[in-house]
């Protein structure tokens, strides 16, 4: 290759682009570092004017350390800058708009951008306002033409006062930590049911405790999440009419009834209902009172159970695990389901899982995220129950619950997994989790799974004698229940990969210690 061609050192190749690519790398920047580039020459300092995406943030003024007479000084250095940045542009077409705020009384000069970036036709409008006294939200960020994508977040000061809805194009809607001027719950209603092609919804930190309901209905919708913090109180009722969608993730206390779960196209879900911290202690002393497993009449999941039951891949929260043995009649059938991920919880039994995974004919991938469960304590006969006249109780699994691999039980002779992986193998919460423990179940799994064709252990130790350790406890197995199965024991923290084979004829078993992602 000609070598003249190559010698560029002395040439700017950035500056050597077309202005509009130039424009289009400063939207990736934050407004005030493309500012910063108006400096380098005549041609830069005014295509900041061009940039379509403008990425404002006053919050990183707000430190202690800075005295409050500094900080008022660069938050008025903010404001003139905002200032002079919307004039600079005009009323140039604006694709994104972000405005990270922390603002006192006054909200005027707030309003004033976003309406600005509501008549330059914005596309993606991205606002958190944190205030001290209530912050309402423009009503005209309801009625936008434009607006695709839209994120309200700050604290619950943040006010949407729902009037008029009307946003034909907008597909993405976040919401974190706001709340509604209209505590009735309609008014989320209205304006879910104003995005007429709306995609994707996000709620974080959103409450339900002001009406007692949760209600989404949506003919478009593919991606819903919803988590709330508050955990003191059971919703009356959760209704999800959402016939399109494909993606659920839902962390919230279990409501009492589900009535409507309208959720046929759903693949995948993500389940983090939880009982109260009250109904799990009183729970957990029936337990230890009465040796039995009673079935709460206040709440119950089985409705929501039996809407997501034909999903393909599921991923269930240890305290879905409680709600499971507390708060449902009976576990369906989920005839679709190949991936199953479980976390696990030093405080949680595995009670509901036989039923679980008897449920689950074709599974093919069973994940556990820690190999941690409650000890109980107590052994249950097969077949035990409590009898009272006014309560019912769940039948015990036919195992020790505090010992979960002793005996050899139907749900895990009869499995169909193929592949079952543990993250975070090794981690020890507390005096009640050792290596012995957790080896000893896996061990159980493979004696016991018939189908099992690989185990992935993932094991984040920095000590190579860990892993050689782990590997030579498995290589001791004298039955296993499939000859295809194999072992690999993963870590990132270490540099080389070896394969160990078993020493037994008869297993068939290969085990790998294998260091590479997988």
């Amino acid at each position: 290759m000609n070598s003249k061609k190559m010698d560029t050192g002395s040439k700017d190749l950035i500056s050597s682009l077309p202005d509009a690519i130039i424009c289009h790398i400063l939207s990736f920047l934050s407004t005030k570092d493309a500012a910063l580039t108006s400096v380098l020459s005549k041609r830069w300092r005014h295509l900041l004017a061009f940039v379509t995406n403008l990425d404002l943030d006053n919050t990183i003024y707000d430190r202690p350390k800075m005295g409050r007479k500094r900080r008022r000084h660069l938050r008025k250095s903010f404001k003139l800058f905002v200032e002079r940045v919307m004039a600079l542009q005009g009323n140039a077409p604006l694709n994104k708009f972000s405005l990270r705020c922390k603002i006192a009384c006054v909200t005027s000069r707030v309003n004033r951008w976003v309406l600005k970036a509501l008549e330059r036709g914005v596309v993606d409008l991205d606002l958190y306002i944190s205030s001290e006294h209530e912050y309402p939200l423009p009503p005209q960020v309801l009625m936008s033409k434009t607006l695709v994508k839209l994120k309200l977040a700050g604290t619950d000061e943040f006010i949407i006062d729902v009037r008029e809805v009307s946003l034909p194009k907008l597909k993405t809607l976040h919401m974190n930590d706001v709340s509604f001027a209209d505590e009735s719950g309609a008014a989320f209603g209205k304006l879910v049911s104003g995005c007429h092609v709306l995609e994707e919804l996000v709620m974080v930190k959103m409450t339900w405790d002001f009406c007692g309901a949760c209600s989404v209905s949506n003919p478009t919708l593919k991606r819903l999440i919803i988590y709330c913090e508050y955990d003191e109180e059971n919703p009356e009722s959760v209704s999800l009419d959402t016939p399109s969608l494909v993606y659920l993730e839902l962390t919230d206390t279990v409501a009492a009834k589900y009535p409507k779960m309208n959720l046929d196209s759903l693949v995948e879900a993500s389940v983090g209902i939880r009982m109260t911290p009250g109904q799990v202690f009183r729970g957990r002393d029936l337990v230890n009172r009465h040796y039995g497993y009673k079935l709460r009449k206040d709440v119950s999941a089985t409705d929501f159970l039996v809407a997501i039951s034909h999903v393909k891949i599921l991923y269930l929260s240890s305290q879905a695990l409680v709600v499971l043995t507390f708060c449902c009649k009976e576990i369906p059938v989920f005839n679709n389901l190949i991936h199953l991920t479980i976390e696990t919880d030093q405080d949680v039994d595995w009670e509901s899982l036989p039923n679980l995974l008897k449920n689950c004919p074709i599974l093919e991938t069973l994940v556990f995220q820690g190999l941690h469960y409650g000890d109980t304590n107590q052994c249950f006969d097969e077949g035990y129950r409590f009898k009272d006249t006014n309560e019912c109780f769940v039948k015990v699994a036919d195992r020790c619950v505090c010992k979960p691999w002793l005996g050899t039980p139907s749900w895990l002779s009869s499995s169909p997994v193929k592949k079952l992986k543990v993250l975070k193998f090794g981690e020890i919460t507390t005096y009640k989790d050792d290596m012995d423990k957790q080896s000893d179940l896996i061990n159980h799994f493979v004696e016991t799974m018939p189908n099992l064709e690989e185990v992935v252990l993932y094991y984040d130790t920095p000590f190579d004698s860990d892993l050689e350790i782990v590997s030579n406890g498995f290589q001791q197995l004298e039955k296993v229940a499939s000859t295809r199965c194999k072992i690999q024991v993963v870590s990132d923290n270490i540099s080389f990969s070896t394969t160990v084979h078993s020493t037994s004829a008869t297993s068939g078993v290969v085990f790998f210690k294998n260091t590479f992602p997988v």
